[in-house]
């Protein structure tokens, strides 16, 4: 390790180990510190109250909201109410991910393309009435 024609002694050796450590613990501080300056997702407030949320008397299915996200998995979390039967479902470039009824509802997609687009249907299925949904998406 000594940088001249000698033996290395222990000093030598250590006063390396020392230079080493200091090289990686600077380095790594610096990648710290730019992961903490990233910039956190910006994310929407939906509406509080359930008859501001989208909703269809459709019995046929409807799209209600739609989101563009990039690859990996994605949680979406649905509420989905009605004053009648109504379902709702997610899906995946068009494909049907999930299909769920009225309640709060959590399911996992995984986005695979550069740019996916995720896309919230909902239809009636009772007599009369409206299905109303909101959605939030969650990056995992």
């Amino acid at each position: 390790m000594s940088r001249v024609n000698q033996p290395d002694t222990l000093v030598s050796v250590l006063r390396e180990i020392q230079r080493r450590l200091r090289v990686l613990e600077s380095t790594r501080r610096t990648t710290t510190f730019a992961a903490a300056r990233a910039p956190a997702p910006v994310t929407a407030f939906q509406p509080a109250r359930p008859q501001e949320w989208p909703g269809t008397e459709a019995t046929e299915w409807a799209p209600l909201v739609r989101l563009l996200t990039r690859p990996g998995e994605v949680l979406v979390v649905l509420d989905v109410v009605a004053d009648t039967a109504g379902e709702a479902r997610v899906l995946v470039d068009g494909e049907v991910a999930a299909t769920v009824e009225v309640g709060r509802h959590e399911v996992t997609v995984t986005a695979g393309a550069a740019l996916t687009e995720l896309v919230v249907e909902a239809r009636r299925t009772g007599a009369a009435g409206t299905v109303r949904v909101t959605a939030f998406a969650l990056a995992g």
